[in-house]
């Protein structure tokens, strides 16, 4: 079959062209968009491109054969009624598409300019801003901050290096928040700790249950069910023996009930459990297998605090199908900067509740509170900003 193509900026300047060259009677067989320009796709325009015919030549092509030939021959000779006409229909169609598509380009402007013309900030504001983004929080959610205290802080506050501190810190705890005290419905509070292969597990609940500033003072009972790894369930067994903790393994979901019997006289049980890789859906439901008739009071993931933002995120969304209730982050020591775990808090909308760091096992874990997020996002070695100049760095990926 002949057909016939036209390239124009909107649907309407295509169905003219359409009507001018092949008449009123054209048949509009295919309409697509197309990107026309250059290599960078900032450079590219998009067109509507739409593919015709005459009846004569679809006629043509389809004559003394198939059943639509016929019908589409009747449909020609039908006088016109007062319903659209299908090449009608697909102009509504394509012109809805170019109004969605004009929303979508004004909110990518919308977004160009909100990210990369950013006032000039006063000096404590621009020096907290370049804080932000050297501490490894989120370029844009940074931005969104600083524009925030630009509204919401008066004059003399703007101007005050604690005030813009002390704003950004509370704007933050309202996203990274501390977990609350525990409250048992029970007499022995279970706290469950999971995580990723290498997470710190183990070591957390080794830290948990020795720290006299933790739980070290109380009557402890641990549940390991890393029976997977040999050297888990002994280095469990040592530490135990010479802590003078109870210790119950399980190797099968069944035996849950027995081992929390035998630690009815415990304050507070902790159960480590194996590592699983997100990519692994079936070990995930072993684990949770094991956890629901265990039914803790807390379901800890443990996230090793050296390990890509974006890594620990996927991993906070993978652990969600167990019903993780809080994150606790292991070796703060390893890494430089801690910004960036605000973006994993961020995501998980989960209440943080244990920091930890190092190989002792006392004093060397903390529970979170907004004066960590305080140390995190004010850097002793930020940009200074001079007092006669303020700052703002447009991003490079938006």
């Amino acid at each position: 079959m002949t057909t016939h193509k036209f390239v124009a900026p909107t649907m309407k300047d295509a169905l003219a062209r359409v009507k001018e060259e092949l008449g009123e009677d054209a048949l509009i067989l295919k309409s697509e968009k197309v990107k026309t320009g250059g290599a960078l796709t900032f450079t590219k325009r998009e067109l509507i491109e739409v593919t015709a015919a005459t009846p004569d030549e679809v006629k043509a092509d389809l004559q003394g054969g198939p059943e639509f030939a016929q019908t589409l021959e009747r449909t020609l000779q039908q006088p016109p009624s007062a319903e659209p006409m299908p090449q009608q229909n697909a102009e509504l169609t394509m012109l809805r598409d170019e109004v969605n598509k004009l929303r979508e380009d004004l909110t990518d402007i919308g977004r160009y300019f909100k990210y990369n013309n950013l006032p000039n900030l006063p000096r404590e504001l621009a020096r907290l801003y370049e804080s932000l983004r050297q501490s490894g929080i989120n370029d844009r959610w940074a931005t969104d901050l600083a524009q925030e205290a630009l509204v919401q802080l008066g004059a003399e506050e703007l101007v005050s290096a604690q005030a813009v501190e002390n704003y950004m810190v509370n704007r933050l705890s309202r996203i990274a928040q501390p977990a609350p005290q525990m409250t048992s419905r029970r007499p022995a509070y279970t706290i469950a700790v999971a995580g990723s292969p290498g997470a710190g597990k183990t070591t957390l609940v080794q830290k948990l249950s020795s720290d006299p500033g933790i739980y070290g003072k109380r009557r402890i009972g641990i549940i390991s069910i890393d029976t997977h790894r040999m050297a888990a369930v002994e280095q469990l067994r040592t530490f135990t023996r010479i802590a003078g903790v109870q210790l119950e393994i399980l190797f099968q979901p069944s035996q849950a009930a027995a081992a929390r019997a035998r630690l009815a006289n415990c304050e507070v049980i902790l159960v480590d459990t194996f590592g699983c890789s997100v990519g692994e859906p079936d070990r995930m439901q072993e684990l949770k297998t094991f956890l629901d008739p265990l039914d803790p009071d807390e379901i800890h993931l443990v996230l090793n605090a050296s390990v890509r933002d974006e890594d620990q995120i996927y991993a906070s969304q993978s652990f969600r199908e167990i019903g993780i209730t809080h994150l606790s982050f292991t070796r703060l020591d390893e890494s430089m900067r801690h910004g960036y775990l605000v973006n994993v808090i961020k995501a998980a909308e989960r209440p943080v509740a244990w920091l930890s760091k190092g190989q002792g096992f006392v004093g060397c874990t903390e529970r979170f509170t907004p004066e960590h997020l305080r140390k995190w996002i004010v850097l002793s070695e930020a940009v200074d900003i001079p007092a006669d100049e303020t700052v703002f760095s447009p991003l490079v990926n938006v």
